[in-house]
């Protein structure tokens, strides 16, 4: 009897989420594309570019609607229940009331786990395959990843740090390379030269057209210049300028790599931590909108269909725009990376436990 009443109780949240997802991504997709309306039509982009975007755009979408549909699928079962009787019947027949919404939530759970796969697998790729064409086709950006970097400088190795009046990331290329050796903190050789290609056979930077000097404590330093040396810097161009972050094209494994890229060269990586604990986070927001689902519904006893829609409309751009603060006080450092993750989860789910006892549902 009481897996009957739980599949009864979890049939009725699918079919709103998948409404609301539908509607919400559409919203979204036709909000996007009437902001960049004008590219394409001034690109002269067909149909077909057209329709590739779109398609590209859908999984971004979903992954970040999945929480809103959540919230209205709850609203909307709950509110069902209500209206029908099924509630005060449920009540009646002796169930307690989180007896009743733990279907609900466990719906939000599993819910969770396919946004988590989808943020980590598919709309990443699309993101970025939407982004080359918004960017790259219909705007012209050949460095629209921003991998030619000016003035430049980073670590090279343990005691070496490379110097670059700029640096073509997409070719491999260095222009303008001072390249410093340090030996127990002083000056141990230095190489200027005017280009630096990155040699894959040899896994080394090859220094082209410069000279090299080396210190030898207070005696006048020897200079030798060359036409082609090979360096002893064995470091990726990959790692050693990263190409610009796109929150929504990475997923937590490709950033966790870039942290590992961000420490080897000694760059900050404030932002990068912040978005993994963001992205980590991104789950328990549905089981955190299904609560404040429930406890809306058992503290209005409403079940209006379109103040449920607004609801979820409404709370679902707050809890958005918490989450997005949050991530900027990360990055600014105001907020531990792993709060400005899950502080907004964890908000919401004490808001709408708060909700809940009021309601007298635990």
């Amino acid at each position: 009897m009481d897996k009957i009443f739980y599949r009864y109780i979890a049939r009725s949240f699918w079919a709103p989420f998948s409404f609301g997802l539908a509607v919400f991504c559409l919203l979204l997709i036709f909000g996007s594309l009437f902001d960049n309306l004008n590219f394409f039509i001034r690109g002269g982009a067909g149909a077909g570019l057209f329709a590739q975007y779109v398609l590209y755009q859908a999984p971004y979408f979903m992954v970040k609607m999945t929480p809103m549909a959540t919230l209205l699928a709850v609203l909307f079962a709950l509110g069902g229940m209500i209206a029908r009787g099924e509630w005060k019947a449920g009540l009646a027949g002796g169930w307690r009331p989180l007896e009743m919404i733990k279907p609900l939530l466990a719906c939000a759970v599993l819910v969770g786990a396919g946004q988590f796969l989808l943020q980590e697998t598919v709309a990443p790729d699309f993101f970025l395959r939407s982004e080359y064409i918004f960017e790259g086709k219909l705007r012209s950006k050949s460095d629209w990843r921003q991998l030619v970097k000016k003035d430049v400088s980073f670590s090279a190795g343990d005691e070496a740090f490379v110097t670059v009046r700029r640096f073509d990331g997409q070719c491999r290329v260095m222009e303008g390379v001072i390249l410093s050796n340090y030996k127990e903190g002083r000056l141990f050789t230095e190489v200027n030269a005017r280009l630096a290609s990155w040699d894959s056979g040899l896994e080394r930077w090859v220094f082209a057209d410069g000279v090299r000097i080396e210190y030898n404590g207070d005696a006048t330093p020897a200079m030798r210049r060359f036409t082609l040396w090979v360096s002893e810097v064995s470091l990726p161009p990959e790692n050693m300028i990263l190409e610009k972050l796109i929150p929504d094209g990475v997923s937590s494994l490709e950033v966790l790599r870039r942290l590992r890229r961000l420490r080897s060269v000694g760059a900050p990586s404030t932002a990068e931590r912040t978005l993994l604990w963001v992205k980590l986070a991104a789950p328990l927001a549905n089981p955190a909108m299904a609560l404040i689902g429930a406890a809306i519904v058992l503290l209005l006893r409403k079940s209006n269909r379109f103040f449920s829609f607004g609801l979820a409309v409404g709370i679902g751009f707050l809890f958005w725009s918490v989450i997005i603060m949050a991530q900027e006080a990360g990055k600014a450092e105001l907020l531990l990376p792993s709060v400005a993750g899950f502080a907004p989860c964890v908000f919401f789910i004490l808001a709408a436990l708060w909700g809940l006892k009021r309601a007298r549902a635990i």
